[in-house]
């Protein structure tokens, strides 16, 4: 017999983070190459950061940006490297047009990765790096695990 999972408590998730160097070029990134629509800003004291929160959809994004941020090289490493550090790896989108999406890329002149890459499990991927070059994967259904 199986049985359901219950969590202890009663959760949903409120927003993805990211850190950047320039919050207005990220807002601007984000709403050029993904269409977010920028929600709110505000400062948070606590951290010392700049944020700003931004829809997409089904999501928000929150974008943080500290006066002292640094770059630690070891997290934007280039593929297979980047899975080396423990933490976060990509945010990741799923598309029905890959190849129309990845023009899409190339036409706006966003960093890309890799372009159109099978990834062996039936999926395809096309990897880019926004303007701060945080790893973002976009990918078209195939036979992944989990759909």
């Amino acid at each position: 017999m199986s049985t359901t999972y219950q969590p202890p408590f009663s959760y949903t998730l409120h927003n993805i983070t990211t850190t950047v160097s320039d919050l207005e070029a990220s807002i601007a990134w984000w709403g050029r190459v993904f269409g977010l629509k920028l929600l709110a800003r505000s400062r948070f004291e606590a951290i010392g950061a700049d944020v700003a929160f931004l829809e997409g959809p089904g999501f928000q994004l929150e974008l943080l940006q500290s006066a002292d941020g640094i770059r630690i090289p070891e997290l934007a490493a280039e593929p297979p490297a980047h899975v080396r550090p423990i933490g976060a790896k990509a945010l990741v989108f799923r598309v029905e047009d890959l190849a129309a999406v990845t023009k899409t890329f190339q036409d706006l002149g966003v960093t890309i990765v890799w372009d159109q890459l099978d990834l062996g499990d039936g999926s395809i991927s096309t990897a880019i790096r926004d303007d701060d070059g945080n790893f973002i994967n976009v990918f078209q259904d195939g036979a992944s695990p989990v759909g």
